[in-house]
């Protein structure tokens, strides 16, 4: 029973954490009124009209952006964000023209709509403590019982009910680090 425990909470966390989804390479937002389609593969923004070139590097806080128009004009926007500030900056070719086009703000809030968010390095440290301290709980729950309290008493002996709390809590530990991976 024991091995079969450890084997299917193995499985889930192994199943968790190689979790694959498909991604498209091309999808569709609706901004102002306006369908665009956004192609990662190829960097384009289309609005059924015109076509538009783009690269994208870094999060949906602080990244790096440039749109060329198909007159061959640009736009580029940096945005920089700290832990207590936010600022941005950017500009245009010369021979850009935001009464032709669509102007560079909305393509760019285009891009943002799917643009990975930030991470926080910290939830690591988290997740694989939580992980941790489930699988120890649901593999030995008598030991995890004697750490929290048999080491308080002497010759005291856990009841059927305390281990399968605490094999209870190592399931959600494990949970709780599941979702919080995804997050």
């Amino acid at each position: 029973m024991k091995k079969l425990l450890i084997f299917l909470v193995s499985m889930l966390i192994a199943v968790s954490l190689c979790a694959c989804s498909s991604t498209s390479t091309t999808y569709t937002i609706n901004k102002n009124g306006t369908s665009y389609v956004v192609d990662t593969v190829n960097n384009t923004i289309s609005n059924g009209t015109h076509s538009y070139q783009y690269s994208f590097s870094g999060n949906s806080s602080s990244y790096v952006v440039s749109i060329i128009y198909p007159d061959g004009s640009t736009y580029w926007w940096r945005q920089e964000s700290g832990r207590y500030s936010s600022n941005g900056s950017g500009g245009w070719s010369d021979d850009y023209d935001a009464n032709r086009y669509v102007d560079g703000d909305t393509l760019c809030d285009v891009l943002l709509e799917k643009a990975p968010k930030e991470s926080s390095s910290g939830n690591f440290f988290i997740v694989i403590f939580l992980l941790a301290v489930g699988i120890f709980n649901i593999a030995s729950p008598y030991n995890s019982w004697y750490l929290q309290y048999g080491w308080r008493y002497k010759n005291a002996e856990p009841s059927d009910s305390a281990l399968t709390i605490n094999r209870i809590a190592g399931g959600v530990a494990i949970i709780v680090a599941a979702i919080m991976i995804f997050l």
